[in-house]
């Protein structure tokens, strides 16, 4: 029993394999159908006229390129599966050098053959470049630099590619391009786009009506050999009849080296399109960028540019010196291997390994499958492609970026996929430029009366400071101030001082911390603002630059370190400190009035009830000479201390990272460390001098003592405290609620 239970499972499983190996060949037969048709078209515009020689050739050269490059990508890529042939942008540019050269050539006394041999070198020499430069991009992992590329420009580029694949079923069917359509029809091109409608109606009913990934493939067998069976009945199978591709001949293998050696090649004559064949390869470039994010929201993953740069790279240095043509991963075929039941990788592979077989057998491709029945594809490709570029955008009702994309879709159909492609993105970049400028780099915009900084005064000052604050013009700045912002930027400031014109601005401050660069034409803004605000006396600082932007701001010595004024600040708090200090200044406030004043600013603090000198007899006096670290961040909260004369600094450092950061700068007149002293926890900072420094200090047991002893003195001082905290309290609340506007 269990033997055969067994064997069921192993039968089961074996059949579930074939299955599936079955689908991925019949995926990859109809993927291959479709590049066939495409390389078909490519040969005949490549070599027209008296270069038709050369199509049975660049056909061969093509399916080559293709298959090795299908069938290497196939196994490598980050977005499987996928098909690969010549690129619709890079087979455009190759047109348009066969044409120069072929002409160039025959020009100089060339015979034909001489031209197709030439065009054929300078498509290999094309091949190589842009493997080598596919190759280097992705060693070097530059893919994240070339990954600008916009969701509309990506379905400008998708909306594209299924707009040209719908005018090439109805060319290929009917023989009338899209500008012709009103043209006389006969009643032979009507009954093959006739066919061509019924055989994309069948695929889209399969599609929406039919699970099994067999059925698009089985379907499109079926209907060859009925649609062969057809044409032979009704005498129309003939070459001339109209209802098979044109064929090109007989397929011709080549070989770049033999091809140099035998035939006589104007090598500098071909030197001179070294330009064409650099554009070529850089077409290559941006249309594996395009496509590749094109893949990644049709599939809605994450593929891996570098890897796809470095695995065309690869293979296309593989097919150069085969005769092949560089080949590109195709959007519609890659999509209609999922769509045809293969999703596996095999399915590339399969359909990699058609094209090779098709070219070394130099199969006749034409004669095999029905014209109706290619064109019913490309219809069908396009029109899901156009379909999926644009059905979202219209769900969403984005109605900018629709435009947008079909924008970017009309010039590409109108001026090919590059200048399309590179219009797309030029166009984001102004969009995004204006979008910034209009945002602005003002992230943030308080006074004084609402953000204060980490400088503890006086009550009296801070109330000063408070009630004055409008006085000093804080300015957060963010992003990249380029030449659009940086003139948002000074017309910004300029209505903000001009609006508060009868109150005078007496200092400007821009915070540069979260500010990545500036260029020539922020400077120039810059420049501006500090002469209005040196023509309304107003003192504009600049502070915490990163290097880059100190640089870039040095070389203009008025704005980084006006003459006679303050030079850049390292933070904005020492910057601010610097403004409250001149504002103090001009009111007649001593900033430090030392320890002469002590004694009355404890007794105003205390109140008239208690007397001051008898709560300083219970104080320590303590004096430094220099800067020195009173206490440590972990150290006992045993002590408070009051400042008389000098100034303290408070740092904080992180205990996972080390960083240091200061939070608190306390000035004459100033308690510190009553906080963990009532807590009755480890100091959460340590408390420096900066400079020499006179101190008050009130440990523990003297504080007990005096609850005992003075019990008045200890209810006021609590008092003090208790209304020190408040105010911080409310000047945090202020400033919490000014940042949330």
């Amino acid at each position: 029993m269990a033997e055969r239970k067994m064997a069921t499972q192993w039968a089961a499983a074996l059949g579930e394999h074939v299955r599936a190996l079955l689908r991925d060949l019949l995926a990859g037969l109809v993927g291959s159908v479709a590049l066939v048709a495409n390389v078909v078209s490519f040969a005949a515009l490549m070599f027209p006229g008296a270069l038709s020689p050369g199509a049975p050739v660049a056909v061969w050269a093509m399916l080559v390129g293709g298959g090795i490059t299908g069938i290497w990508l196939a196994w490598r890529t980050s977005l499987p599966p996928t098909a690969a042939v010549i690129d619709s942008a890079t087979g455009a540019v190759l047109v348009l050098l066969s044409a120069s050269a072929g002409a160039a050539v025959l020009a100089a006394g060339g015979s034909p053959q001489t031209a197709v041999n030439a065009v054929l070198l300078l498509f290999t020499a094309t091949t190589l470049l842009t493997g080598a430069l596919l190759l280097a991009l992705g060693l070097l992992r530059w893919g994240h630099y070339m990954r600008f590329v916009p969701s509309f420009v990506v379905a400008g580029f998708l909306a594209a590619t299924g707009c040209l694949l719908l005018a090439g079923g109805v060319r290929m069917s009917s023989g009338h391009a899209m500008s012709e359509l009103f043209a006389p029809w006969s009643g032979g091109q009507l009954a093959r786009l006739a066919c061509a409608a019924a055989m994309l109606s069948l695929m889209l009913a399969l599609r929406r009506w039919v699970r099994s990934g067999l059925a698009m493939p089985m379907a499109l067998l079926a209907v060859t050999a009925a649609g062969h069976l057809l044409l032979h009945r009704n005498g129309l199978a003939s070459a001339g009849s109209g209802w098979y591709l044109p064929s090109p001949g007989a397929l011709v293998s080549w070989s770049p080296l033999d091809a140099a050696r035998s035939v006589a090649v104007p090598w500098a004559l071909l030197a001179g399109f070294v330009p064409e064949l650099a554009a070529a390869a850089v077409v290559a470039l941006v249309s594996i960028v395009t496509k590749t994010a094109t893949l990644e929201s049709m599939r809605k993953t994450t593929g891996d540019l570098d890897c796809e740069l470095r695995e065309h790279g690869v293979a296309t240095l593989a097919a150069a010196p085969l005769g092949g043509i560089a080949a590109c991963v195709q959007l519609g075929s890659s999509r209609l291997l999922e769509q045809a039941g293969g999703a596996a990788r095999r399915s590339g592979v399969f359909c990699g390994a058609i094209l090779l077989l098709v070219g070394l057998t130099h199969a006749d491709v034409p004669a095999l499958v029905p014209l109706p029945v290619v064109a019913g594809l490309m219809l069908y490709l396009g029109w899901n492609l156009l379909v999926e570029a644009l059905a979202r955008l219209l769900a969403q009702r984005a109605w900018l970026d629709l435009l947008l994309s079909v924008s970017i879709a009309a010039a590409c159909v109108r001026y090919g996929y590059l200048a399309g492609v590179i219009g797309g993105v030029v166009g984001a970049c102004l969009l995004f430029a204006a979008s910034c400028a209009r945002t602005g780099v003002v992230r943030q915009h308080l006074s004084r009366a609402q953000f204060t900084g980490n400088v503890s005064r006086t009550a009296a000052d801070e109330r000063y400071l408070a009630d004055h604050g409008e006085r000093i013009q804080i300015y957060w700045l963010a992003g990249h101030v380029f030449f659009g912002s940086g003139e948002g930027l000074f017309e910004r400031v300029r209505r903000d001082l001009d609006a508060r014109a009868p109150l005078p601005v007496s200092h400007v401050l821009l915070d540069f911390g979260l500010v990545t660069g500036v260029d020539a034409s922020a400077v120039v803004s810059l420049s501006k603002l500090r002469n209005h605000c040196d023509k309304r006396g107003t003192v504009l600082l600049l502070a915490a630059m990163a290097p880059a932007v100190a640089r870039a701001l040095g070389r203009n010595g008025s704005v980084a370190a006006p003459q006679g004024g303050p030079p850049p600040f390292a933070d904005l708090n020492t910057a601010l400190a610097w403004c409250e200090e001149r504002v103090l200044e001009r009111a007649g406030r001593a900033p430090d009035a030392g320890e002469d004043g002590f004694e009355a600013w404890l007794q105003s603090q205390l109140g008239p009830s208690v007397s001051a000198e008898d709560f300083i007899a219970y104080l320590e006096r303590h004096e430094v000479a220099s800067s020195q670290v009173l206490y440590a961040q972990g150290d006992d909260s045993d002590e408070i201390d009051l400042v008389a004369a000098g100034r303290l600094v408070v740092d904080v450092t992180d205990a996972n990272t080390g960083r240091t950061v200061r939070t608190r700068v306390v000035t004459t007149c100033s308690v510190v460390g009553e906080m963990g002293f009532f807590r009755g926890v480890p100091r959460s900072a340590t408390v420096s001098t900066e400079g020499p420094a006179s101190r008050y200090t009130l440990t523990r047991a003297a504080y007990e003592r005096m609850r005992r002893e003075r019990p008045a003195v200890a209810i006021a001082f609590d008092t003090f405290l208790l209304r020190t905290l408040s105010d911080r309290i409310n000047v945090a609340d202020r400033m919490v609620a000014a940042l949330a506007r």
